[in-house]
Parts: C-alpha cells; sequence; structure tokens
C-alpha cells in the first residue's frame, strides 16, 4: 500500500468520526431542546385541560355515589343530645366514611380511565417550542394515563346557623394524579377535588370541644 492509499483512508476514517460526531451532536441537541424547551410548552398549553378534566371526572363520581348510594347525613355522623336538647354526643362514623371513600375511589378511577381514553388535544404549533405558535396547527391527541393511587380526606366544618343553630357540613377533599405522555417525556399533574357530601342544621348549643379551634373536624379513611 503506497503513501496515498494510506493518506487516502485516514482521511475517510477522519470523515466517518466527523459524520458521527455530528449526527451524535445532532441528537444530543434534539433531546435538550425537546426536554427543555417544547415539553415546558406543551404542559403549558394543557396542564389547565388536564387539570379540569381529572377535577370533573373525580366530582362527577362523587355526585353518582351519593345519588346512587342516597347518603345522608344520619349516615355519617352519630348526633345525641341531652335532656335539655344540647347536643351531648357528636362523631364521624368512620365504619361509613370508609365504604364512601372505597366508593368513591372505584368509582373516580372508571371515570378517570375513560378520561385518559380520550385524552387532551393540543396544537401541533406547540411542539415547535415556540410560545407564538401554541395555538397554530392542526389537534394533536396526548394520552393520559390516571395514576392508581388517590386519597381522600373528609372536612367537617361548623359555622353558626343562628341562635343556638349550627350549620354541619362535611365535604371530601380527592386528590388524583394523572400522568400526561408527552415525548420522551412524563408529566404528572395533581389535582384537589372538593365536594360537599351532607349537611345538616344542628339545633341546639355544641361544646366547644367538637367546635375545635378552627370549626374544623378532619378525617382521613384507612
Amino acid at each position: 500500500m503506497d503513501y496515498f492509499d494510506k493518506r487516502k483512508k485516514k482521511k475517510r476514517k477522519r470523515k466517518r468520526k466527523a459524520v458521527l460526531a455530528f449526527v451524535f451532536l445532532f441528537f444530543v441537541l434534539i433531546f435538550f431542546y425537546v426536554e427543555f424547551v417544547v415539553n415546558p410548552i406543551v404542559i403549558e398549553a394543557t396542564r389547565e385541560a388536564v387539570f379540569s378534566l381529572s377535577t370533573s371526572a373525580v366530582s362527577d363520581a362523587v355526585y353518582d355515589v351519593l345519588k346512587d348510594d342516597n347518603i345522608t347525613y344520619n349516615d355519617l355522623v352519630d348526633l345525641r343530645f341531652d335532656s335539655d336538647g344540647n347536643v351531648s354526643f357528636l362523631t364521624l362514623q368512620t365504619v361509613a366514611l370508609n365504604m364512601i371513600a372505597r366508593r368513591f375511589y372505584q368509582v373516580a378511577q372508571v371515570y378517570l380511565d375513560k378520561m385518559g381514553d380520550m385524552g387532551v388535544d393540543v396544537n401541533l404549533g406547540a411542539f415547535s417550542g415556540i410560545p407564538f405558535f401554541v395555538g397554530i396547527g392542526p389537534k394533536v391527541n396526548l394520552k393520559l394515563v390516571s395514576i392508581g393511587a388517590m386519597t381522600s380526606e373528609f372536612v367537617s366544618d361548623f359555622s353558626s346557623a343562628g341562635i343556638n343553630q349550627t350549620n354541619h357540613t362535611i365535604s371530601v377533599k380527592l386528590f388524583a394524579s394523572v400522568s400526561m405522555i408527552l415525548p420522551a417525556y412524563t408529566k404528572t399533574i395533581d389535582s384537589v377535588t372538593e365536594v360537599l357530601v351532607a349537611e345538616s342544621v344542628i339545633v341546639g348549643k355544641i361544646p366547644q370541644v367538637f367546635m375545635g379551634e378552627n370549626a374544623t373536624l378532619s378525617y382521613s379513611p384507612s
């Protein structure tokens, strides 16, 4: 092999290395552009829609359970009065709350799964990474995946409703997480949905021990 052939081989090797380096650098730049420019814009463009869909799904589940199971205030609270008509005993029915919470989880999961199948639409322009193009272009459907571990908290509030009358409300806060599938990335969006479960006007004085400092009692189902 003469001198010129060796030089040609070296040049070809250098060219191949340069091409490989360029391709590698190109994909690295694409990755960082998608990760730090495109994905944040897409998330910002769809966050409110995903949050709204998840809270709507959870709210519908709670309302359907309350309607179908015909849940009333007396199912959730054990309330007793003394001979003078004042409250002598008030406690939340934890067994009933646990059962209701389980029903909330089951129905909400079904609704969240349906929401995930529908996905959320975002304009193709959002994937350019340029904010100006966010609302431009055809719609692209992004899939949503609900994360099964939901948690809940029942909040019992007391407020004055007149002389010797107290309005007692029981609400549930349901915490859900939904993952949005993006190119090479998954973003989890958390939501908190608070829905009134039951309320009643209690006639008679309620001891301060039940009212508490902030007139609230909380219970998280096991």
